[in-house]
């Protein structure tokens, strides 16, 4: 190797990696931009006074200043060398002493290990905890790895402590512009943004540690680090970041947020000889989501996949309160709040809202395809399902870590039981997790019944206590809402019961769906006679005297029709009558409002009409799911996704609710969960079209009809003429493919593949011990090669263990 010392009278000096087409390299770049050749450049002033080391490769550039030892980094994800910046200071080392810690500029110099047309490897020397003007007790080597085409920058250090010293500490320091930081430790979750001078010690080790917000962000994978760590926000070094603690100790409280170093009076001897070493990877983005272990040699277009990503780890697992002491200290209980810590959090101190509040925020979690996190989401499910009442009632919520059975407005609602049992479903589904189920299911089954029990054989409709999800409505007895819901959370829990082998009870709670279904069609259509009388939506609510209420629910009206529950004519008359209506997203509004006709003090839960006037992000959900059950593939992506998308990329968080100028409600909780985990939702299930069920695969993607989505633990790639499967689980399913061409052949291949080969987020080192699909299939459960015909709408039904990859291609 050789290197480049502190200048005296460099100039310039550039040496260029070729293009990989030049010496036959096969490369494949992100979004069909061919990949930048590789960089390393020096440049140093013609006076002498100075250099700086360069190593850039379009995705991401690192300048290290070698008269002060600063590391700059930048990105641009596009790989278009448009670089925003990412941090002023990306690695620091220090020495934590009662005046406490900063790093010193400092002469250093760098060697060149490697400069190839694949990789540029520099390494960093005389790194000291201290300037030219005082003996240095420590010194540390960083090296830098850049690969071509790669937004992730590979860093490993190696230290030794040169004399013995009595301090608090040595630390080294990751510091970035990203204004909220999140961390995967063993034992949790952990988010904060905007804390001042806000430090966190923890004595669990992370896998994962990344940082989003202020138009960039870094995600650090931890593959060789045993030193303790210590997160950090809005300090004067950074806005976030991390710090290792290499040698000493912090003698501080731990496991909460504090005011660091301030906070620990121990000092303590490290001693002479004394070494040190950590590997990391750290991915880089110009963007306000985290790039580790994401796919983008071919994946979903740009603005799908930054909404995706933004809405999947920027919101919902900030919700996330699953560390110790992050409700109640002391307490390690899986919770979450409905805003990510900013650093207070909305409807301060309480949890785990099911109506249907945290089925929307973990089915996100869930879609992140993160292993990791998709255990949270199981542990939240077990701690809302250990409080059921001997009828099967669930919380509502918590307040702090106690149980409350009625909503902050005092109703008792159906959404609960009925989203919570959804959410539990939907983990088995997503992760493969059929064991969790078996085990779990008499509980699910005590939850799932205090809804089937409000059902009267009179009608076959069920007579609900309140609100489904809109707890301050008063709603009554025989309400759209819950019984357009019924008719869905019936058929999925009979899949749930022939996953146990209950046919029986399958079969039972089909019939009921299917009298749901007809009966709500007879009683709450809004014929003639009955309601407004309009015969274009379903009305409110028949009471039990058979007098009815009628606001015109965009809420209601939308699950029925996402439930495929009104006829064709009539899901027409129902779309042109919510279509029609002044605060309509068709008209302009958020997606979707919640009403035409307005909740007053008179009909709301004492006289709380706060959500009376707004767009619900879970409205526009059931809307998604309506206008694809009718094929309206306009109004999806024009009128509900569309506007979601672009301000979920613009803003990063958004606040709790739209208006009927269909802008966000600025007096409503910001950073709140609900629409940017929509977005995920209404990516994720109706446009890409990718549903995994307990039972069933179903691939059907919504005005698309080629795209490829590698995101976390499950691979689709679709077309008319391949479509390519790798997902998790371990037992058969039977897959459906729609959007084929009709009545034609094709060959279905299953090839055994190592389970710890795939299937996981694609972080070099990283397989998550908590991931319940850690076992393989046997060879033999991979079939090999059948040929199946599709039917006349271009529909493909086959069977298949998912542990197999799954390969369908046209025959000729």
């Amino acid at each position: 190797f050789f290197s480049f010392p502190s200048p005296r009278t460099m100039w310039v000096l550039l040496v260029i990696c070729m293009v990989g087409s030049v010496i036959g390299e096969q490369l494949h770049a992100p979004q069909g931009v061919a990949h930048p050749k590789c960089m390393l450049e020096v440049e140093g002033a013609s006076d002498g006074s100075g250099s700086v080391v360069t190593l850039e490769n379009g995705y991401v550039k690192v300048a290290i200043d070698t008269t002060t030892g600063s590391i700059s980094s930048y990105a641009a994800w596009k790989g278009d060398g448009a670089y925003g910046d990412v941090s002023s200071e990306m690695l620091t080392f220090s020495r934590v002493t009662s005046n406490g810690s900063a790093s010193v500029p400092q002469a250093v110099t760098v060697n060149v290990i490697k400069n190839t047309t694949s990789i540029v490897t520099v390494k960093i020397n005389n790194v000291t905890d201290t300037g030219d003007d005082t003996t240095a007790t420590a010194q540390v080597s960083w090296t830098l790895s850049l690969p071509r085409g790669s937004h992730t920058i590979q860093v490993d250090v190696s230290g030794l402590i040169l004399s013995t010293v009595s301090t608090k500490a040595f630390v080294l320091g990751l510091n970035f512009n990203a204004v909220s930081i999140y961390s995967l430790f063993e034992a949790g979750t952990v988010q904060m943004r905007n804390l001042a001078q806000g430090f966190f010690f923890a004595t669990s080790a992370p896998s994962r540690i990344y940082g989003l917000g202020g138009n960039s962000s870094f995600d650090i994978n931890m593959l060789r680090v045993s030193s303790p760590v210590a997160l950090y926000t809005a300090t004067d070094v950074a806005p976030s970041g991390i710090q290792l603690i290499v040698a000493g100790a912090y003698g501080g409280a731990v496991d909460v947020w504090a005011n660091g170093w301030s906070n620990s009076s121990n000092v303590t001897t490290v001693s002479r000889g004394t070494t040190f070493q950590a590997s990391l990877d750290i991915a880089l983005n110009d963007r306000n989501f985290p790039l580790g272990g994401v796919d983008l040699s071919n994946n979903l277009p740009d603005d799908d996949l930054e909404a995706y990503l933004t809405g999947a780890y920027g919101s919902s697992p900030g919700c996330l309160c699953t560390y110790p002491n992050q409700v109640v200290a002391g307490e390690t209980l899986a919770q979450i709040a409905t805003t990510i810590a900013r650093p207070d959090r909305g409807y301060a101190n309480t949890y785990n809202y099911f109506d249907p509040d945290n089925y929307i925020s973990l089915s996100s979690i869930l879609y992140s395809g993160d292993p990791f996190l998709q255990q949270q989401v199981r542990k939240v499910v077990e701690r809302s399902g250990a409080f059921l009442l001997p009828n099967g009632q669930l919380p509502h919520h918590f307040e702090f870590d106690k149980p409350q059975y009625t909503a902050l407005s005092g109703a008792t609602q159906t959404g609960p039981n009925t989203f919570w049992v959804k959410t539990a479903l939907n983990y088995v589904g997503v992760t493969g997790d059929i064991q969790w189920l078996k085990s779990y299911m008499p509980t699910l089954r005590r939850a799932a019944n205090f809804c089937f029990n409000l059902i009267k054989p009179s009608n076959g409709l069920l007579d609900a206590p309140g609100s489904l999800m809109i707890d301050v409505f008063i709603r009554q007895h025989f309400t759209s809402d819950s019984n357009a819901m019924i008719v869905g959370f019936l058929e999925q829990f009979a899949e749930a019961e022939a996953a146990v082998n209950n046919a029986t009870g399958a079969q039972l709670l089909r019939d009921m769906a299917q009298a749901a279904r007809t009966n709500m069609n007879k009683l709450l259509w809004a014929a003639p006679g009955r309601g407004l009388g309009t015969d274009d939506h379903y009305i409110t609510q028949l009471n039990l005297d058979n007098t009815t209420r009628d606001f015109v629910d965009y809420d209601s009206n939308l699950i029925a029709a996402a439930h495929g529950i009104p006829s064709s004519q009539q899901a027409q008359k129902l779309f042109a009558r919510i279509d029609g209506g002044r605060c309509s997203a068709a008209h302009g509004a958020g997606p979707q409002f919640v009403s035409e006709i307005y909740y007053d003090q008179a009909n709301t839960v004492g006289g709380n009409t706060g959500d009376s006037w707004c767009s619900m992000g879970r409205i526009a959900l059931f809307d998604a799911h309506a206008r694809k059950q009718y094929n309206d593939v306009a109004t999806f992506n024009n009128t509900i996704l569309a506007p979601l998308q672009r301000d979920l990329i613009q803003y990063t968080w958004l606040h709790e609710r739209y208006g009927c100028d269909g802008k966000q409600q600025l007096n409503r909780t910001e950073a709140y969960f609900e629409y940017p985990a929509t977005v995920v939702m209404l990516l994720r299930e109706i446009r890409y079209g990718i549903n995994l069920a307990i039972n069933s695969v179903t691939i059907s993607p919504f005005g698309i009809n080629q795209y490829t989505y590698h995101v976390g633990n499950v691979y689709v790639q679709y077309s008319q003429n391949t479509v390519i499967l790798d997902l998790p689980g371990e037992y058969t399913k039977t897959f459906q493919i729609t959007g084929l061409l009709p009545q034609a052949q094709y060959a279905v291949t299953g090839t055994y593949t190592q389970r710890n080969q795939r299937n996981h987020i694609a972080r070099t080192g990283q397989f998550s011990t908590s991931d319940p699909a850690t076992t393989t299939a046997s060879v033999a459960e991979c079939p090999g090669q059948a040929v199946y015909a599709t039917n006349v709408n271009g529909a493909l039904s086959f069977s298949m263990d998912v542990s197999c990859t799954v390969e369908i291609k046209l025959l000729p």
